[in-house]
């Protein structure tokens, strides 16, 4: 049953590759079919994650069911010491400037409306965001539980030498409320935030090739996409602010992503993509973990080389994308098309070349659809996730294929 109480927040203010035309990236996959998601392992919210860690299957190891089933009153509790509310609007939720607590997530002096449906929960967002920040992308940040999210904490128990449970259990909580960097920002924008010209894209690809750039459709997209979020969660974070019409100066409310543990790491020596997992894992020369990606994967169509070694060939952003009907085995339209590039592009807006012939990893103008659809054979990850992993690789870092 889901609760409609307000959770007071406060805010920690921190701080195929060579193609006749150049550097064209040549992929499969937009528009995506929409398939089912495959059969994973059924979990219920919360609850015991078995997936396979590279060649081996995980089992579920038994640990205390949570202190509430997914979805009913939050978790959260506010610290007994936090200042209480300031008088504010019905619906709005304010917190005196600068009272903040380690691991909490707060506003300062911002009305923000969240939670506000069924499924929005605070201790999914803090995880969503702490996984972000420490390089294990929960994919599109919503504040709402999912495989995605159960698969990176999965994976982040792993490494950290916690029950791998796929579990928010409250060894994971207190985790999260020790810490430190804060979950939300305050964030200025800037010129270069809302310079950029948007628009809609037609959704066909010949109408597509007759234009020279696929923009961001709105600001809010580019916005959430910057800060790793939904459209729908940004607008909860700031739902009084009109995000077409925001100026340079203008304060908004984001995700604490953009200065996490990645700006502390080196170069990625491994690239492991989990056929099973629908995951990729970078790995440094050392064999430690560096990053942890969910990914779209081709379909039993389109085999990915399970137990093969290819190798990374180059990095391109903003790359066109040639749509060949060779390539395609659901092709209804007969001819080649050069799409332009752009972050609504059918390869988003980066493109990893390898010496596997006409496959990348690439960036998606779909980041809500990661890891719950197929591509024609490439490797999709949202846009941020490719740009991330294309700034730790170079030519020759080893790209394996496992089970």
């Amino acid at each position: 049953m889901y609760s409609s109480d307000k959770v007071s927040i406060a805010v920690a203010i921190v701080c195929g590759l060579a193609l006749p035309y150049g550097a064209m990236a040549q992929s499969y996959g937009y528009p995506a079919a929409q398939q089912a998601a495959p059969a994973y392992p059924q979990q219920p919210a919360y609850g015991g994650a078995s997936y396979y860690y590279g060649a081996q299957q995980q089992p579920a190891q038994q640990q205390p069911a949570p202190s509430r089933p997914y979805g009913q009153q939050p978790m959260y509790q506010q610290p007994a010491q936090q200042a209480p509310p300031i008088q504010q609007a019905p619906g709005a939720m304010q917190q005196p400037a600068r009272a903040v607590s380690a691991g909490s997530l707060g506003a300062t002096g911002f009305d923000i409306n969240f939670p506000s449906e069924s499924g929005d929960d605070v201790d999914v967002l803090r995880l969503q965001v702490f996984l972000d920040y420490n390089g294990f992308s929960p994919g599109e940040i919503d504040g709402k539980w999912g495989y995605n999210t159960e698969r990176g904490l999965f994976v982040y128990q792993k490494m950290n030498d916690m029950p791998p449970t796929g579990q928010l259990d409250s060894k994971m909580i207190s985790r999260l409320d020790a810490f430190q960097d804060g979950y939300l920002l305050e964030y200025t924008l800037k010129s270069e935030d809302v310079s950029d010209k948007v628009g809609s894209i037609p959704r066909t690809y010949p109408e597509q090739s007759k234009l020279k750039w696929l923009p961001y459709e709105s600001r809010a997209e580019a916005m959430a996409e910057k800060f790793h979020l939904s459209q729908g969660l940004l607008k909860k974070l700031n739902p009084n602010v009109d995000l077409e019409r925001v100026t340079a100066g203008q304060k908004l409310l984001v995700l604490n992503v953009l200065d996490g543990i990645d700006t502390k790491r080196g170069d990625v020596d491994v690239v492991r993509i989990s056929k099973y997992n629908k995951w990729i894992m970078a790995y440094d020369s050392a064999g430690n973990l560096m990053f942890y990606f969910p990914c779209t994967l081709g379909s039993e169509k389109d085999p990915l080389p399970v137990g093969k070694t290819y190798a990374i060939t180059t990095a391109i952003k903003n790359p066109p994308f040639m749509y060949k009907p060779e390539n395609m085995w659901d092709d209804e339209l007969g001819r080649e098309y050069l799409i332009p590039p752009g972050p609504n592009s059918p390869v988003g807006n980066m493109w990893i070349g390898t010496t596997r012939k006409s496959v990348g990893i690439h960036g998606t103008p779909n980041p809500e659809n990661i890891s719950k659809n197929n591509s024609h054979g490439c490797i999709r990850l949202a846009n941020w996730d490719a740009k991330l992993l294309a700034s730790r690789v170079k030519a020759g870092v080893k790209l394996e294929f496992v089970q």
